[in-house]
């Protein structure tokens, strides 16, 4: 063995082991991107990059190594994690990070520490991570959670509380709805983000 065949072996791990899967459901943690996008990603297998797996890799690490800490202060529930299946539709499926010993949901989110404190500074977290948690606590009967963030690169870390908004998390609910209907219809919805690109003959649903 010399120093390529260790590193491509370490690779070759990390990929088995990322945690990156091959989605035929329409995932929770995702709900705030393009109906489109999320569309597509049913019907079409994912093509995972190398930077990928290692992103998705080292995002897992760091879950763990926060609920090691949470643990280790007697705060976070072991094994707590859930699967959450919507009662409209097994295919709109999360995973959780899991609770706190309080009841309270947990979700973890590594970053860096530029990110991190742009999200301080506007004291609200990302849309796409607000939409996640609002449906991650309508279908896990949450009503609050707390959001982790911690920044890969300094290790600083800050947590937001949260609620559950009802009218947030029924919007969200429509909107998966309609992606399912559309996969089941094989007719495509609109694209929300207005960077897919749509064929001639696209006919979006209404």
């Amino acid at each position: 063995m010399n120093a390529d065949d260790l590193k491509q072996q370490l690779l070759d791990w990390t990929v088995r082991n990322s945690g990156a899967e091959q989605r035929t459901y329409l995932g929770m943690s995702s709900i705030s991107e393009c109906s489109l996008e999320l569309y597509r990603r049913m019907l079409e297998p994912r093509q995972w990059t190398m930077s990928q797996h290692l992103y998705c890799y080292n995002g897992y690490l760091f879950e763990r190594d926060l609920k090691a800490r949470l643990a280790g202060l007697g705060l976070y529930a072991p094994g707590s994690e859930r699967e959450l299946v919507a009662t409209f539709d097994a295919r709109f499926i999360g995973h959780t990070d899991g609770a706190l010993v309080t009841g309270e949901m947990l979700e973890i989110k590594s970053t860096h520490q530029e990110k991190l404190d742009r999200i301080v500074s506007e004291g609200r977290i990302p849309m796409a991570n607000f939409e996640q948690v609002q449906t991650y606590m309508r279908h896990g009967n949450y009503y609050r959670a707390f959001v982790v963030y911690v920044a890969r690169d300094s290790g600083n870390l800050h947590v937001f509380e949260m609620r559950l908004v009802l009218a947030v998390a029924d919007r969200l609910d429509i909107k998966a709805k309609r992606i399912l209907r559309a996969v089941d219809e094989q007719r495509p919805p609109k694209c929300e983000c207005r960077r897919c690109k749509i064929p001639a003959a696209f006919e979006p649903m209404e």
